[in-house]
């Protein structure tokens, strides 16, 4: 299956279905008053954490997600349908924002990030549906017992969005191409990771579970980094954000080679040079693997010259093939594993929305001809359904930054603006 941790998409939650005008009429009481039924409510769009997949391959193929639109109120009073929601499911550590455009009056802009994803069934609200329209017996009262109007269905949020994954590992192994990373993520789990004598046998980051009685700890074997990969070298950078959920980091550091502290200088630079996480504020473990390899007199002089350089750093001579001292490394897994998630508790409501709608709004002017404009989007069109008269409207619109917006785009005092089939002219407020 394709390794896919990044991809664009588009939700639509229903539309609230309309009220109905309708008046009851039987034989004891021709008159009997409006009896006209509200709308449904549109359904929701949600994202869901799914332990079963680690990549959007699944969702690749399908570019729009729509939730179900409630159908129109009916006469006797009966409301309409609701419609359903949908449920995306998507890997854990995924990262939901918003793809738009930067707009034009923007100051210092940055993504919006919607939600993560972090825990199996967590759930996040990302599209509301709309509300279903009022029918006309909603608006009776005793200065006006036969409405002849009704509610329009309010239209459900649309967005179009950007999800990256990073997926959510205890530990990540890192190192440069061919240095053991895949041979020792199957030793310690039994995982059945491709391996060959050549560079970038991994191509994907790839998953191990290691247990130890009921504990478990995730690893990430991630494609090899070589130097220059912060300019694009090689695989680039395209895999190491995945890195940045990890607790604790492994280098994995191939004792054969001619010059392996070279290496780690490499890996070092190349990690701090990305800009994803700095070095010093993540645990890691150095590991010498293909010990096995060494000469008695090497050996030696690895262990003392790393009794010197790496006295602060945890570091450990193993080898993968030989499986000589796992049963240190797997021990000091558990036991950083367990130090991290002591000082690192994170608290996340299963069910939430993270974003407001008075700041993420989407609307879009064109041009019609010269001083002639139209308004559109689905925020524009929701507040002119609440607010019919054109001095409510013009009031709620001018508490946002529309006013930037307009004049960012040419639209000038005294221009006339279309908005939902209305005109107005458009004034802008004096500051003294």
């Amino acid at each position: 299956m394709k390794f896919i941790d990044e991809i664009y998409l588009t939700v639509k939650a229903g539309d609230g279905g309309n009220g109905v005008v309708s008046f009851r009429h039987d034989y004891r009481n021709p008159k009997a008053g409006p009896d006209g039924g509200n709308g449904g409510s549109g359904g929701h769009v949600y994202f869901q954490g799914d332990e079963q997949t680690n990549s959007f391959f699944s969702l690749s193929s399908k570019k729009l997600w729509a939730a179900g639109s409630g159908t129109n109120g009916q006469n006797q009073l009966k409301t309409g349908k609701s419609g359903e929601s949908t449920y995306i499911k998507v890997p854990l550590g995924t990262i939901i924002k918003l793809n738009e455009e930067k707009p034009a009056f923007a100051q210092n802009y940055k993504e919006i990030i919607l939600g993560e994803i972090l825990f199996p069934q967590q759930t996040l609200l990302i599209a509301k549906g709309g509300k279903g329209g009022l029918g006309n017996a909603a608006f009776a009262s005793s200065v006006n017992r036969a409405p002849h109007y009704a509610q329009k269905g309010r239209l459900g949020e649309k967005f179009q969005l950007k999800l990256e994954l990073k997926i959510l590992a205890d530990v990540g192994l890192l190192g440069l191409p061919n240095v053991g990373k895949s041979t020792l993520i199957n030793a310690l789990t039994n995982t059945k990771v491709k391996t060959a004598n050549f560079p970038f046998t991994t191509l994907n980051p790839q998953l191990g579970v290691l247990t130890k009685g009921e504990q478990k700890i995730t690893i990430a074997d991630l494609p090899g980094i070589m130097e220059g990969a912060a300019q694009g070298k090689g695989l680039g950078l395209q895999f190491l954000r995945h890195i940045v959920r990890c607790s604790l980091i492994i280098y994995v550091l191939d004792a054969s080679r001619d010059n392996p502290w070279q290496d780690l200088s490499v890996l070092e630079k190349e990690l701090k040079d990305s800009g994803f996480i700095e070095p010093q504020n993540k645990q890691k473990i150095i590991i010498w693997n293909k010990i096995d390899l060494l000469s008695l007199a090497k050996k030696k002089e690895l262990q003392k010259k790393s009794q010197l350089e790496l006295s602060n750093e945890k570091h450990l001579f193993i080898s993968a093939t030989q499986r000589i001292n796992l049963d240190l490394l797997t021990q000091e897994l558990f036991e950083s594993i367990k130090k991290s998630q002591e000082t690192n508790i994170i608290s996340l409501s299963p069910l939430h929305k993270i974003y407001d709608f008075t700041v993420l709004v989407d609307w879009q002017i064109v041009s019609l001809k010269p001083h002639y404009w139209k308004l559109t989007g689905s925020f524009i069109e929701n507040l002119s359904q609440k607010y019919p008269q054109p001095e409510k409207l013009i009031q709620h619109l001018k508490k946002t930054n529309l006013s930037e917006y307009l004049q960012q785009k040419g639209v000038k005092s005294n221009d006339v603006i279309v908005i939902s089939n209305q005109e107005f002219f458009w004034q802008y407020e004096e500051h003294n």
